[in-house]
């Protein structure tokens, strides 16, 4: 995409993806100062409105102000089902069953772990120690628990 915004002959050109040709759309000076101003040529996308000057030409004109803009993409890590992120303070575990009780911002939440890693957690809180919890855990069908990844 390229564009002239100074002058009589104002315009930006692009690709159009229907037919794959170049169109160049004519606007007035400050529409093209105002939405080109100074925006960096490359990867830049343009929404809008254009009308033909007549049904036959090849003449397109702006109907109001393009709008310009740069395309991001923004993707987050994948991860399988049945994993979560778990963080906060441990409060109860459960050594038999390996149910943990933690909590995160003063709300409580429940997990099944490890029987021997519920052990040392409930050993721990015994003596008064502070437990915490923190992980990515994957939920295990054959053992039927989360297990720390």
């Amino acid at each position: 995409m390229s564009w002239e915004s100074e002058g009589e002959n104002s315009h930006f050109v692009f690709l159009d993806a229907t037919n794959l040709r170049e169109r160049t759309i004519y606007c007035d000076p400050d529409t093209m100062a105002l939405s080109f101003g100074n925006k960096p040529k490359r990867n830049l996308h343009v929404e809008g409105k254009a009308a033909q000057s007549s049904p036959t030409s090849d003449t397109w004109l702006c109907v109001g102000k393009p709008h310009v803009f740069q395309k991001y993409q923004v993707s987050s890590p994948s991860r399988t089902s049945q994993t979560k992120t778990v963080q906060g303070q441990v409060v109860e575990a459960d050594p038999t069953s390996g149910q943990i009780v933690y909590l995160v911002r003063g709300r409580r939440f429940y997990l099944t772990i490890a029987p021997t890693e519920a052990k040392d957690m409930a050993d721990a809180l015994s003596q008064l120690k502070t437990v915490s919890i923190d992980g990515e855990y994957r939920y295990d069908r054959i053992k039927r628990y989360y297990v720390k990844d």
